[in-house]
This record gives structure tokens, sequence and C-alpha cells, in this order.
């Protein structure tokens, strides 16, 4: 399973809200599945406008996984290894890619967002911005990333589109 991205991300952020925190266990416990949380309970995204990213092998390998049935968001999970790939908000022109599937040397996270539903106990550093929950500077890179597309959302395909939970 592989995906390619096509210059820079929108942004680079950790998620602490609690569906990410959810999806990222419930993808955890599948057999032999790679990290999804880090070391804070956060999942750590690279976000794309998606006429940016295409997957250029193992297309067939991705499933999608939704924490509820009508949820406009779906999580991609690459059943070849159990790998969370990326979160797709259905409604939305950019892809949220999981950090840690992309090669050493991704974009350091630039900021922590949703911070209000971080575990019980969870202390963050103060070496970038925590926000209690979106960042207004995230909204206007989203902004600006959709003017840049034209006001476009493209639907991204997968190999299967068979709807479980995580």
């Amino acid at each position: 399973m592989r995906l390619e991205t096509i210059g820079q991300p929108i942004m680079a952020a950790a998620c602490y809200c609690t569906s990410c925190r959810k999806a990222g266990r419930l993808f955890e416990q599948l057999p032999f599945a790679p990290p999804v949380l880090n070391e804070t309970g956060g999942a750590e995204y690279l976000l794309y406008r998606k006429d940016r990213v295409q997957c250029v092998a193992g297309q067939e390998y991705l499933e999608e996984r939704r924490l509820k049935p009508e949820s406009p968001t779906r999580r991609v999970l690459a059943t070849c290894c159990n790998s969370a790939m990326f979160v797709d908000f259905t409604k939305g022109h950019w892809l949220t890619l999981y950090r840690n599937r992309f090669p050493a040397g991704a974009p350091p996270i630039e900021m922590r967002i949703m911070t209000r539903g971080r575990q019980d106990g969870a202390t963050l550093a103060d070496d970038m911005p925590n926000y209690e929950s979106h960042s207004g500077k995230a909204m206007l890179r989203l902004l600006a990333a959709w003017v840049a597309m034209g006001f476009r959302r493209p639907e991204v395909t997968l190999g299967k589109t068979v709807s479980k939970s995580p």
C-alpha cells in the first residue's frame, strides 16, 4: 500500500478529540497494527488537499471504517497490514493522513488541536500552540487551500467501501 503526495501539507497537527483518540485505540488493537496515537494520546496528522494525494499501489487494500454508520468522517485502513492510513471528512476538500505513515523527515507537528478532549492526566508541553478546540489559524489555512482548489471537493475512491467500526 503506497500513497504519494504533492507539495507541502496544509498543516501538521496532533488531534486530541474524543473521536480521533477512540479510533486510534481501536486501530491499535488490530493484529500487528502499527501505533496510531503518540505518547500523550494524540493522533498526529498531515493535512493535504485531496487533489494532491494519490494511491499508487495497493488501492484494493483500502477499507473505510466509521465510528457511526451515518458519520461523514471515514477513517481508512490498509487491510494488508492493518495500518490506519488517513481520515476523509467526505464533505471536505482535504485528507488527513496519519503522520507516522510517512518516512523519516515528515514535517514536524506545529500545533495541537482539540486538547480539551485529551486523556485524563495527559500533560502537554508548551513547545507549540495547544488549542482547546479548532484553531483559527488552521481554519484559515483550510479555507486558503479550498480557494486555491477553486472550491472543488474531489471524491476519494477506495478499493473496498465496506463500512465497519474501527
